[in-house]
């Protein structure tokens, strides 16, 4: 039960923080912007980057994705009285929630796809709406995107074949995509207005951080996809600078564009992955 609590109270901490802050948006600072500043700013206004972005999916993870995820895994179990004492996909007993395996979710679960959603967030937060509904759109459509293929809704979870009902499941884990997501987009942007111009001394906070952030992505089989995404974004960031305002638009509405339509293409597999859990 106090599990439970402590999970609670971290949630709301995190839900009234993206409220306080939800004027907040990640925006690039004006050093970083500057066409004069040569390699070596473009150098800093990338590590500045990576800096946020880690921050915020640590955040994340530890106050949103792992705490509201046990919480989703409690309420399943409780709906699902048949279902005490059976054995998980992950190995878990259902309706048993202690404080180890509490550790281990936020350690396996929440602190990795934590990261994820804050690299990938920040990767897309110049081409998604700014604010608490820019983040539910991401959160919305980063579900539809995966959510299918790598969690929380992959059709062939034999978990959801032992808790539910199925629509509850469904319904549960949509709410905690958007909710993700809203709270993902105040708490990057209130991250970046904290986080300062880097200096020779980040190394001994950032490298550690980037390491760790390293290890606990290799859990996510979407990582991969984030780090070519991050590899396009380092190319576009030595080549934009030089572009001007016109063009750079234009390139923002070209990848709006292919993220749309890559949303509808997986709207299909999305929706089948539904009806499985469903049925």
């Amino acid at each position: 039960m106090l599990v439970m609590l402590a999970c609670g109270a971290l949630l709301l901490i995190a839900a009234a923080a993206a409220w306080r802050w939800r004027g907040y948006s990640l925006t690039v600072p004006a050093w970083a912007r500057d066409e004069q500043a040569g390699p070596a700013g473009r150098a800093q206004a990338l590590v500045w980057f990576v800096a946020v972005a880690l921050l915020c999916g640590l955040a994340v993870g530890v106050f949103v994705i792992g705490p509201a995820g046990r919480l989703a895994m409690r309420l399943l179990a409780a709906t699902s009285a048949d279902a005490q004492g059976r054995i998980t996909e992950a190995e878990q007993v259902v309706g048993q929630i202690s404080l180890t395996g509490t550790i281990g979710f936020m350690l396996f679960v929440g602190v990795p796809f934590g990261l994820a959603a804050g690299l990938a967030y920040a990767l897309a937060s110049f081409v998604v709406p700014r604010g608490l509904v820019g983040g539910a759109v991401f959160g919305a459509a980063a579900l539809v995107l995966v959510g299918a293929t790598v969690d929380p809704l992959r059709g062939d979870n034999p978990d959801f074949a032992i808790v539910g009902p199925g629509w509850l499941s469904v319904v549960i884990f949509f709410l905690m995509a958007v909710l993700t997501g809203a709270i993902t987009a105040p708490v990057a942007g209130r991250i970046a207005a904290a986080v300062g111009r880097p200096t020779r001394w980040w190394w001994l906070w950032l490298l550690p951080l980037t390491l760790f952030a390293t290890a606990a992505l290799t859990v996510v089989s979407v990582a991969a996809g984030v780090v070519v995404v991050g590899c396009l974004v380092l190319l576009a960031a030595l080549v934009l600078p030089r572009w001007s305002g016109a063009v750079r638009r234009r390139a923002a509405r070209a990848v709006q564009g292919i993220v749309a339509v890559a949303v509808l293409v997986s709207v299909p597999g999305f929706v089948s992955a539904l009806a499985a859990i469903v049925d």
